[in-house]
Order: C-alpha cells, then structure tokens, then sequence
C-alpha cells in the first residue's frame, strides 16, 4: 500500500506471482487518458452556425464555423456519456457556449452514441454504428478516417440524421514509461503481453508499436475482450488484465488478476479489479507482478528454512549430539533468519 499498490487479497498476491500473459487495454491505461480533440473534417452537408458564414476570417479558437457547428452537434449528443472519448469532446464544445442536454441519449457499448435533439438524430461513433443505423458513410469520409487512423489519432463520425457531417480527430499520447514497462513484464517472465482496445487496428497498432507490444487485438466490443480473456486461460495462462473503464469491467472480473488503473479508473473498474494502482504510473504494474513474485520466491525460501533447521535439529536429538539448550538456541536462529528474510520485502 505505501508504494500505491492495493492488493485486496492472499490470494491475489499469490496469481500475481503466478501471472504468464498480461493483457493491456490501450486508452487511459498504455496511454496517459488525457485524449485531446485534434481534428474537426467538416463534410458535406456542411451544417452552418446561426449568424456565421464559415469563412476563415470567422474563425474562433481556431475552428471555423463550420467546424463549430460538428464540434456543438457532437457536444450535446455527449453531453451524457462517461466514455474517457467524451471528455475532449465536451470540453473542447463547451468553451463556446453552454450545452443543452439532449432529449434522448443511448449508448451503445463500443460503438458510440445516439441523441435526439430537436427532432433531429444525432450520432456519433464508429463505422458499425453508422451501418447499424442505417447511414450511408460516403468514400471521401472513409479516405479521412483512415488517415487520421493511421497517425494513430481515434477517430469518430458525426452523423445529424441521415448523413455524416464530420469526423473528430482524438489523440492520447503513449505514458512515457509504457515501453519500459513492457520490458519489464517480458524480464520478469511473463510470455504473452497483449493490448485488447475498442479502436480501429490502425490506431491500435500505431501506439502499440511506440510501446513494444506486438500482439494487438482491435475493433473489441467489451464481450470481444472477455473471450479473449477466457482463450488465453483455456490455454493455460495465468492472466492478468488491466484497464481503467467500464468497457474493461468484463475481462477484469474474468481475469486471474484484474489490475486497475485507480487515479484514472472509474468506479467500477476499481471495484471489479483484484489490484488497484493508486497513482497512475504505468511501471506500477510491473512492479506488483515482481512483488507478488518475489513474496513466492521469499515464503518457499523460509519454508526451506524452516524444514531444513527442524529436520537438522531432529537428526540431532536421535543421534544425541543436540541437547535441549543448544536445539533451542538453533531454533530461534532459524526463527531470527525467517524474520529477517521476510523484512527483504520492504526494500522491493
């Protein structure tokens, strides 16, 4: 706990240290969960700003009223989200005017969002969800998600209606320690790392290749992660899972060890996983995987220990060359040894 690693039980200490494959969720966990709004495509139907023309001597804050207009749209339709990618969005919307809440709101896990506002329908999320309602995404607005995809920005449509109006560009930058960390789980023993994250593979694979990591499974519904989860334990892993979101709370409960990233987690993440990580320092990871390993390698230390003193004091008593003095002695030498191997584990 004074290194900001709360174990919640015996029990998990012991998986930790048992762990072979440790899957990593990308947003807020290998990246440090500050997204930024980047880019605002505006697409036709270009909707226009009440009282703006759109042109560049109209720009405010360095959008223009065209990019205003997508940014106010995507706004209110997210007005209700708690997904991490609503954050930028809304604080980037909301420093030009106040925004009403949608009248109705659903999100869809892994996809993204609907709003009703004014008699219109607001969307905004990935390409499935455009298909699943029905909205057609031209060639021009799929050639801009996948350059702003493969610069391993996250990109999402807005769609008012029937139509895609434009795509919002959102970058997270990789933690500065995430490579080290993957180095550290790789020298500790562990076999498999693997980063599971709802976003495109082309967004995907960009931060994974700054991290390290080679393994890379995109396009994830929260149900994807889990089974994933469950593969790798039917192959014989002892598995270990980290996240920081509602969409991670499946596979952190499935998990032999669910880490959370506590400072930036939500609630139920936390409350689901097995290891809270009270700050967010990504080489905290590694660091609760060596400590679980290193309590293991330091109980069957003193097991020996102890098994072997007894067992030297006993042939001692049988042959009579140890008497009751001397044993006693022995015993509490081995008992101080025990103690002192144990007090190891402060300094880890």
């Amino acid at each position: 706990a004074k290194k900001g690693i709360l174990i919640k039980g015996g029990e998990y200490l012991e998986n930790a240290g048992k762990i072979s494959a440790v899957a990593l969720d990308k947003t807020g966990t290998l990246t440090e969960g500050k997204p930024r709004l980047i880019d605002i495509e505006v697409l036709q139907p270009q909707p226009v700003l009440a009282g703006a023309d759109g042109q560049e001597d109209r720009r405010l804050g360095g959008w223009d009223a065209g990019q205003r207009a997508v940014l106010r749209l995507a706004g209110i339709a997210e007005t209700l989200s708690e997904h991490p990618l609503a954050r930028p969005i809304l604080a980037e919307a909301s420093r030009y005017e106040a925004l009403p809440e949608p009248h109705s709101f659903q999100m869809l896990t892994g996809r993204g969002v609907t709003a009703e506002y004014q008699g219109s329908r607001i969307a905004v999320g990935t390409l499935d969800l455009m298909s699943s309602l029905g909205v057609a995404v031209s060639v021009e607005a799929e050639n801009r998600l996948a350059t702003l995809k493969s610069g391993g920005k996250t990109a999402v449509l807005v769609a008012l209606d029937q139509a895609v109006i434009g795509i919002l560009g959102i970058a997270d930058s990789l933690r500065g320690n995430a490579a080290e960390m993957v180095r550290e789980l790789k020298r500790s023993g562990v076999k498999r790392v693997l980063m599971l994250t709802g976003d495109d593979r082309r967004t995907a694979e960009a931060i994974a290749n700054q991290a390290g990591i080679t393994e890379v499974h995109a396009d994830l519904l929260p149900e994807d992660k889990l089974n994933i989860i469950r593969q790798l334990k039917q192959e014989g892993h002892v598995v270990a899972m980290t996240g920081d979101g509602i969409n991670d709370a499946p596979a952190l409960a499935a998990a032999d060890i669910g880490i959370a990233m506590g400072t930036a987690g939500t609630g139920i993440a936390i409350e689901t996983a097995d290891i809270a990580l009270m700050a967010d320092d990504l080489m905290k990871i590694s660091q609760a995987i060596a400590l679980s390993k290193s309590t293991l390698r330091n109980i069957r230390q003193n097991v020996v220990i102890a098994l072997l003193t007894v067992s030297v004091l006993l042939a001692g008593v049988l042959l009579g060359q140890v008497h009751m003095a001397g044993g006693m002695l022995v015993h509490q030498i081995s008992v101080l040894v025990v103690i002192i191997n144990g007090m190891r584990l402060l300094r880890a």
